[in-house]
C-alpha cells in the first residue's frame, strides 16, 4: 500500500464551540476517515454514528468486511467520539482495542460509539458495528489514553 499525500497530513483541529454539523464535516473530513469511506450520521457529546456503504478494502470471500478493516474503522471513531468529550489542546491516543466478532459484517455497516466513561487521563469507549439489516456483528472496546498525542496537534 502507497502512502498519499492526503495520509500524511495533520488534519485541522476539531471545531470546538462550533454546531454538531461542523463537528460531523470535520469527522468525515479526516484522512483516514475519508480513506475508508466514513460518513457520519449522528454526533453530540459522547456519542457518534458513523456509516460505511463502501471502502477500497477486498471483502472477505463470504462477502463480509474483514474483522481487522472492522477493527480500523472502530479504531478511528473511538477517537472521533473520545474527541467530542475533551478540551480543545487534547488528543486522545488508542492504548487497547479488542474485538468480539459475533457474525459476519456484511456492508453497509454502522458504527455506534459511546464513551462509557471518561476520566483524567483515560477514556473507555464502546463501538458497535451493524450489518446492512441491522444485526449486531462485532462489539470493540477500547481504552484511550488521553493528551497521548497532543503533542502534534497542528495550530
Amino acid at each position: 500500500m502507497t502512502m498519499q499525500q492526503d495520509d500524511v497530513h495533520v488534519p485541522q483541529s476539531p471545531p470546538h464551540g462550533s454546531s454538531w454539523d461542523e463537528w460531523a464535516r470535520w469527522a468525515e473530513g479526516m484522512p483516514v476517515s475519508r480513506r475508508i469511506g466514513l460518513r457520519c450520521l449522528q454526533i453530540e457529546a459522547g456519542r457518534v454514528v458513523v456509516e460505511m456503504k463502501h471502502s477500497d478494502w477486498p471483502l472477505n470471500p463470504n462477502g463480509a468486511v474483514h474483522g481487522g478493516a472492522l477493527v480500523a474503522c472502530a479504531d478511528q471513531v473511538l477517537g472521533i467520539v473520545t474527541m467530542t468529550m475533551l478540551a480543545p489542546s487534547t488528543l486522545p491516543a488508542t492504548a487497547s482495542i479488542s474485538a468480539d466478532y459475533l457474525r459476519p459484517a456484511f456492508p453497509p455497516l454502522t458504527f455506534e460509539a459511546v464513551v462509557d466513561r471518561i476520566g483524567a487521563s483515560m477514556s473507555f469507549v464502546t463501538v458497535l458495528v451493524r450489518d446492512r439489516t441491522g444485526k449486531l456483528t462485532t462489539k470493540v472496546h477500547g481504552t484511550l489514553v488521553l493528551d497521548g498525542s497532543s503533542r502534534h496537534l497542528a495550530g
